[in-house]
């Protein structure tokens, strides 16, 4: 029986479970969009701008452990939609994207109007595409579009997740098919999706416990990978169980509760001090769902983590990440959650005797010490006008519910909220790490409130995020979205600034945008806050609405390298 392509791939969507699609309809896929919409069973969100429907996929990764599916056409998926494809591909963010290369009906080698083929007078997409996703197949044939989507959904959640892509020709989208008569059988999309991640061996495991368990100063340093899992309570019971501090990677923040008595925030720069002191008295190192970055080990200084008199156990998804950046005592290919789950068993088993109130005391007195700042800092109570950074993050420290989620964006806001926002669960802060650009929260907000309709969304974002991507406010209001952005406004790109001397700033610097009138007149209420004082009053009033708001917040240009955390020699 002969069916539309179009209607093939739309029931492979629905076969493997797929809830959402973010797009822009152009080139030929508006009629692969208008197939999906007219079937009624997957949400379809269009948006206002190629990369808001990139943010929208790479968040709803990070919040379901799923592929949604991005849509559009090529070169501006590619171009625009580039912005959040990279995000996810660096972060580990499972995302399918589903375009097209625009030959119109085969006319590549004539360079028609916007192709993307690859030929004399067009864009190459295939290699575009290639460089920022785990997967890209071109899909010349109807029957490739149906493997090819099979595939692309299949890699994107299999080992460490990312991106995955089938562009496809313009006439081959437009065909018809007869399943049975294709040259290799079209098999149900369910068969390629039933793998099971790595685990584990019993014999690691085994070791790991031995090793936990002999060591004097244990530290868990925990990543992403921990978030990608969904391994929160895992790692807090292991924690427990033999009463280890846990530390973050900036991408892993936020993987125990923060306020949690073996919690000691993030690591490096960005960090805590205690949890630095921490990590260099450590005579056993357990990294999880890390890939120990450069930007969180100090550029990989040895005086921070020392391979040579400190034992490493390195456990990653990717066989590629462990042993990268340091060599490692012992290093594991593992998804997060399962090697926990066996190193738990493995440890209860052998029933150790740990000095648990021992260690407690340690870690609590670095944490009490005013000399270490722990999720504090001199300008927490500031009265300062403009107001101080740090006072705003004090204040959403006091207010925020364990329920809300905080969203940040790239540039100095995740500074500030990185070193001194304290989480009171575990995955209640998602912030842009794999690449960073400004503008992300806008969408990537949107995209968790409509998620999450009983909760609160705060999105954190700076005045320079917010001018790249007003468009967002439109989609609030078309939602009815009762998200919350607190927008840091000093009138200038602060990063970017924090670098330049004093001679260069005035190129990060411009006039003053009152964020707080152009959201009144897009339909969202829009407060201007230009005193520590009046902050507080507005987040109560904001947290108890049910309808958008946009709290314009007029902070200093205070430099974010101030809250920095030197490596102490």
């Amino acid at each position: 029986m002969m069916i539309k392509v179009i209607e093939a791939v739309a029931d492979i969507l629905k076969q493997a479970g797929i809830e959402y699609i973010f797009g822009l309809p152009g080139g030929v896929i508006p009629f692969l969009f208008e197939e999906i919409y007219k079937q009624g069973q997957i949400n379809c969100i269009v948006t206002r701008h190629e990369a808001a429907a990139a943010v929208m996929a790479d968040m709803y990764g990070r919040l379901t452990r799923k592929p949604s599916v991005l849509m559009g056409q090529g070169i501006w998926i590619a171009t625009n939609g580039g912005f959040g494809i990279v995000e996810a591909f660096l972060a580990g963010v499972p995302m399918v994207i589903i375009t097209e290369l625009s030959d119109w009906y085969g006319v590549n080698q004539r360079a028609p109007y916007q192709v993307g083929t690859g030929e004399y007078g067009s864009v190459n997409l295939p290699n575009i595409f290639r460089s920022m996703t785990k997967y890209t197949t071109v899909a010349m044939k109807p029957e490739e579009i149906i493997y090819g989507v099979q595939l692309a959904i299949k890699h994107a959640i299999s080992g460490r997740p990312g991106p995955t892509c089938v562009l496809i020709r313009w006439k081959a989208l437009m065909e018809t098919i007869d399943p049975a008569k294709v040259p290799e059988p079209l098999f149900p999309t369910d068969g390629y999706l039933r793998v099971s991640p790595p685990c584990i061996s019993s014999n690691d495991a085994e070791k790991v416990a031995d090793m936990l368990i002999t060591a004097k100063n244990p530290v868990m340093i925990a990543g992403r990978g921990v978030h990608a899992s969904g391994a929160y309570k895992e790692l807090q019971t292991l924690a427990e169980l033999i009463g280890m501090p846990v530390t973050t990677s900036y991408l892993g923040k936020g993987s125990i509760a923060e306020t949690h008595a073996l919690a000691m925030g993030a690591m490096a720069s960005l960090g805590q001090p205690v949890a630095n002191k921490m990590i260099r008295r450590s005579d056993l190192l357990l990294a999880i769902g890390t890939g120990l970055a450069p930007e969180n080990t100090y550029n990989c200084s040895q005086d921070y983590i020392n391979p040579l008199t400190q034992k490493i156990v390195h456990i990653d998804i990717d066989p590629r990440n462990t042993g990268w950046t340091y060599p490692v005592t012992l290093g594991i290919t593992s998804d997060a959650r399962l090697a926990l789950n066996e190193i738990i068993r493995a440890v209860k088993k052998k029933n150790p005797a740990i000095d648990f109130q021992g260690r407690m005391a340690e870690l609590e007195a670095l944490k009490e010490n005013p000399a270490n700042e722990f999720f504090t800092n001199k300008y927490y109570n500031s009265d300062n006008v403009p107001i101080e950074p740090e006072r705003i993050v004090k204040e959403i420290n006091e207010l925020i519910r364990e329920d809300d989620i905080i969203v940040l964006d790239g540039g100095n806001n995740r500074m500030w909220f990185t070193r001194l926002f304290q989480s009171k669960r575990a995955g209640q802060l998602i912030g842009p790490g794999g690449a960073a650009g400004m503008a992300w929260c806008a969408s990537a907000a949107i995209c968790a409130q409509l998620l999450n309709p009983n909760r609160k969304v705060i999105g954190i974002i700076g005045d320079g995020g917010l001018l790249m991507a007003l468009y967002a406010l439109e989609m609030v209001k078309q939602y009815n979205l009762s998200l919350i952005y607190v927008v840091f406004n000093n009138s200038s790109f602060g990063n970017v600034r924090d670098y330049m001397t004093r001679k260069g700033r005035a190129l990060t610097e411009y006039e003053e945008t009152n964020f707080a009138a152009i959201a009144n007149t897009m339909g969202i209420e829009g407060l201007r806050i230009e005193s520590p004082q009046e902050f507080r009053p507005a987040l109560e009033k904001a947290l108890a609405s049910n309808k958008p708001t946009l709290l314009d917040v007029v902070v200093s240009r205070a430099s974010s390298l101030r809250i920095r955390v030197e490596l102490e020699k």
